[in-house]
């Protein structure tokens, strides 16, 4: 394993000298074959390392340093499950302690030209609920583990996040592949911080694809995007398990090209288009925790067994978005219509919570489950008690209800409009039409 590392590495200081080398190799080898067919061969493995070099853009990697002021970087993952820079870190603010950490930040954050405690106001007579915290990994530019489970999360703006527990998350054991050492497991209470940043162009990745294809639904439709099996499994080298006829079986996913819901269990195609129906497993059966769609564009899309019917697995040729995709986030701000027609302008508070675009909006639709990034919603329009109408930036609406962020139980919003020190309080039944900035 080293060895091919090691072949990565020089190719990335010095990719022309690879590649004058393979030349000259498969130039010496024209005098054994013929001329035709050591140009296509060439072809292929150049075509290989441009792929190769290209492949590693979805994956969470960075640095992580330790109490002892160790430091090891490589790729990352989460326990068996985060790997990806759209896969979302959850947890839960115990205040919204805003903090600037970085005041050379390039994109400085209008909150900071205000003064106030927004814990004060969550201890007010607004609300007294849990909040809670999503964002995607592509956000995040650096975590600072504190005693317990408290958290400290650095946005790419340079303004900090003080969270605390939540989810598995946090606590969780992270294992990082360095160059050398291979494989390292960290566990969480030995971490003093992790930072995040592409990789280097070249390092090859140590997992397989991500999981990729389009998921079928009894009565959503299809939604196309990157896939987390069972919420777990979401790249080609991972397990799927089950019981056939012969034994319990484990089959990798990057060998599989569709699963349909059969019954008690499921049926398998691979990809030679030999069928197994395999049940006994909570990947096969009633007990999987759901089918997860991302797209981009949208956010994540949580399916749960009830509705789902089958996926179809496609090669995709995008590696998935990259850590720049993900730009600096930006205060919200909105123009709000309330009943009375009145419109007020300003940076916003959703729900009392939620300030930042990079925050996740959250709603039901036939029991799927949404979590939206704000920067990917364009309008939204509170529809009865239940239910909102959002309008995405990509044209497409979604009706979504039951959760608190689209329902009655939202508890509104705070404006501060310019000028103006103290906030208003918008109740959600006064709230005609949001309208976010762009």
């Amino acid at each position: 394993m080293k060895a091919n590392y090691d072949i990565h590495i020089y190719q990335n200081e010095n990719s022309l000298t690879v590649s004058y080398l393979i030349f000259y190799l498969f130039s010496s080898l024209k005098i054994l074959v013929n001329t035709s067919i050591s140009a296509s061969i060439l072809l292929l493995l150049m075509t290989t390392m441009d792929a190769s070099a290209q492949s590693n853009k979805a994956y969470i990697y960075g640095s992580i340093t330790t109490k002892s002021d160790d430091r090891f970087e490589g790729f990352m993952r989460w326990g068996k499950e985060e790997m990806f820079w759209h896969d979302l870190f959850n947890s839960e603010k115990i205040q919204s302690e805003q903090k600037r950490v970085n005041r050379s930040s390039e994109s400085e954050s209008i909150w900071d030209r205000f003064e106030w405690n927004i814990s004060r106001i969550w201890d007010n007579k607004y609300s007294d609920v849990t909040h809670l915290f999503a964002c995607l990994f592509g956000d995040i530019k650096s975590l600072e583990i504190g005693r317990g489970d408290l958290v400290f999360l650095e946005m790419k703006n340079g303004n900090q996040l003080r969270l605390n527990g939540g989810s598995n998350d946090i606590g969780a054991t992270v294992h990082l592949h360095d160059y050398e050492l291979g494989k390292i497991s960290f566990d969480w209470k030995r971490i003093d911080r992790i930072d995040f940043f592409q990789a280097p162009e070249g390092a090859t990745p140590p997992f397989g694809k991500p999981l990729y294809g389009e998921v079928k639904t009894r009565r959503n439709g299809n939604f196309t995007g990157y896939i987390k099996w069972d919420l777990d499994e979401r790249c080609g080298d991972d397990i799927l398990d089950g019981d056939t006829d012969f034994g319990d079986q484990k089959f990798e996913f990057k060998n599989i090209v569709q699963i349909e819901k059969d019954g008690i269990g499921s049926t398998v195609i691979f990809n030679s288009g030999r069928k197994l129906f395999l049940d006994g497993s909570n990947d096969v059966n009633s007990g999987n925790r759901g089918i997860a769609v991302y797209d981009h564009n949208i956010g994540n899309i949580e399916i749960p067994w009830k509705q789902f019917e089958s996926v179809e697995f496609i090669d995709d040729n995008q590696s998935g978005p990259g850590y720049h995709d993900f730009t600096t986030p930006k205060s919200l701000e909105a123009t709000i219509t309330t009943f009375d027609d009145k419109q007020l302008e300003g940076m916003i508070i959703y729900d009392i919570d939620e300030m930042w675009e990079m925050e996740t909006l959250e709603g039901k639709d036939n029991d799927l489950e949404y979590q939206i990034p704000f920067r990917n919603i364009k309008r939204l329009t509170p529809k009865n008690s239940s239910f909102s109408l959002v309008h995405l930036c990509i044209g497409e609406e979604l009706l979504l209800g039951d959760l608190q962020d689209v329902s009655a139980r939202n508890d509104g919003i705070l404006l501060f409009a310019k000028g103006e020190k103290d906030p208003i309080h918008i109740d959600w039944d006064d709230i005609d039409e949001i309208l976010f900035k762009e």
